[in-house]
Protein backbone atom coordinates (compact mmCIF):
# COMPACT_ATOMS: atom_id res chain seq x y z
CA UNK A 1 0.00 0.00 0.00
CA UNK A 2 1.63 3.30 -1.11
CA UNK A 3 1.12 6.60 0.78
CA UNK A 4 1.99 10.00 -0.10
CA UNK A 5 2.82 10.83 3.61
CA UNK A 6 4.35 9.93 6.99
CA UNK A 7 1.12 10.78 8.42
CA UNK A 8 -1.39 8.78 6.22
CA UNK A 9 0.89 5.74 6.58
CA UNK A 10 0.90 6.17 10.71
CA UNK A 11 -2.89 6.72 10.44
CA UNK A 12 -3.13 3.34 8.51
CA UNK A 13 -1.03 1.76 10.93
CA UNK A 14 -2.94 2.68 13.64
CA UNK A 15 -6.08 1.69 11.97
CA UNK A 16 -4.65 -2.07 11.76
CA UNK A 17 -3.31 -2.02 15.24
CA UNK A 18 -6.69 -1.33 16.25
CA UNK A 19 -8.49 -3.49 14.57
CA UNK A 20 -9.42 -6.47 16.79
CA UNK A 21 -9.77 -8.83 13.92
CA UNK A 22 -6.11 -8.94 13.30
CA UNK A 23 -3.19 -9.79 14.67
CA UNK A 24 0.02 -8.59 13.70
CA UNK A 25 2.88 -10.99 14.52
CA UNK A 26 5.73 -8.84 12.70
CA UNK A 27 6.73 -5.27 11.96
CA UNK A 28 9.80 -4.43 9.89
CA UNK A 29 9.89 -0.54 10.20
CA UNK A 30 12.70 0.00 7.74
CA UNK A 31 11.41 3.67 8.07
CA UNK A 32 12.96 4.69 11.28
CA UNK A 33 15.47 6.86 11.27
CA UNK A 34 17.96 4.70 13.12
CA UNK A 35 17.30 1.74 10.93
CA UNK A 36 20.58 0.74 8.99
CA UNK A 37 19.63 0.92 5.22
CA UNK A 38 22.64 -1.30 4.10
CA UNK A 39 20.83 -3.99 5.53
CA UNK A 40 18.60 -4.21 3.02
CA UNK A 41 20.32 -2.78 -0.01
CA UNK A 42 18.41 0.61 0.77
CA UNK A 43 14.87 -0.68 0.58
CA UNK A 44 12.52 1.04 3.15
CA UNK A 45 9.27 0.25 3.77
CA UNK A 46 7.19 -1.22 6.61
CA UNK A 47 6.24 -4.83 6.49
CA UNK A 48 3.98 -6.45 8.47
CA UNK A 49 3.00 -10.07 9.12
CA UNK A 50 -0.37 -10.22 9.93
CA UNK A 51 -3.41 -12.80 10.70
CA UNK A 52 -7.04 -12.18 10.08
CA UNK A 53 -8.95 -13.49 13.04
CA UNK A 54 -12.73 -13.77 12.25
CA UNK A 55 -15.44 -16.96 12.30
CA UNK A 56 -14.93 -17.06 8.74
CA UNK A 57 -11.39 -17.48 8.67
CA UNK A 58 -11.22 -19.67 11.54
CA UNK A 59 -14.31 -21.75 9.67
CA UNK A 60 -11.59 -22.30 6.57
CA UNK A 61 -8.97 -22.86 8.74
CA UNK A 62 -7.00 -19.99 7.67
CA UNK A 63 -6.93 -17.75 10.96
CA UNK A 64 -3.02 -18.91 11.20
CA UNK A 65 -2.11 -17.96 7.66
CA UNK A 66 0.34 -15.41 7.32
CA UNK A 67 0.35 -12.85 4.89
CA UNK A 68 2.61 -9.61 4.39
CA UNK A 69 1.75 -6.50 3.98
CA UNK A 70 4.05 -3.47 3.23
CA UNK A 71 3.41 0.28 3.85
CA UNK A 72 5.68 2.14 1.93
CA UNK A 73 5.70 6.05 0.45
CA UNK A 74 5.21 7.16 -3.33
CA UNK A 75 8.20 8.99 -3.77
CA UNK A 76 10.21 6.25 -2.41
CA UNK A 77 8.38 3.73 -4.66
CA UNK A 78 8.63 5.57 -7.44
CA UNK A 79 12.70 5.13 -7.58
CA UNK A 80 12.06 1.81 -7.85
CA UNK A 81 12.66 -0.48 -10.31
CA UNK A 82 11.99 -4.17 -11.38
CA UNK A 83 15.56 -4.74 -11.55
CA UNK A 84 16.31 -2.78 -8.52
CA UNK A 85 14.21 -5.38 -6.74
CA UNK A 86 15.75 -8.25 -8.76
CA UNK A 87 18.93 -7.23 -6.94
CA UNK A 88 17.58 -6.64 -3.66
CA UNK A 89 16.04 -10.30 -3.80
CA UNK A 90 19.71 -11.64 -4.64
CA UNK A 91 21.13 -9.48 -1.96
CA UNK A 92 18.44 -10.60 0.80
CA UNK A 93 19.37 -14.56 -0.28
CA UNK A 94 22.81 -14.20 0.02
CA UNK A 95 22.51 -12.83 3.10
CA UNK A 96 20.38 -15.54 4.48
CA UNK A 97 17.35 -13.94 5.69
Amino acid sequence: VLFQHAYELQACMATILDDKDVRVVRCKNRLRPDYDATRSAGYRDVSLGIQIRTVATRDLGLDRHVVELQLSLLPLASVRTEGGHCRYVAFRDARAE
